[in-house]
């Protein structure tokens, strides 16, 4: 199996979801700072970026902590991946 670009995948998703472009979405401090995120949003997000990298992310890790920035978003997907043997 290919290794997933996940930074890639998490942040055209992100930025899509979120109706923002790249450079802004890596600019923001937090997820949150942006006009359109929404508690709504960002379970979308999580659902796109599980289907296309076809994984599951576990109940408990839906974490404000998890989910309020690109990075540790990225990581949340990063580690989830490594969890289900996708080497990363």
């Amino acid at each position: 199996m290919e290794t997933p670009d996940v930074r890639a995948v998490v942040t055209a998703h992100t930025a899509e979801v979120l109706g923002t472009d790249h450079a802004d979405l890596s600019s923001a401090d937090a997820l949150t700072d942006l006009p359109t995120f929404s508690s709504f949003r960002i379970v979308e997000i999580v659902e796109r970026i599980e289907e296309e990298l076809d994984t599951e992310v576990e109940a408990s890790e839906l974490t404000p902590d998890n989910l309020s920035r690109l990075d540790t978003l990225v990581a949340l997907f990063e580690r989830t991946l490594r969890a289900d043997g996708v080497p990363g």
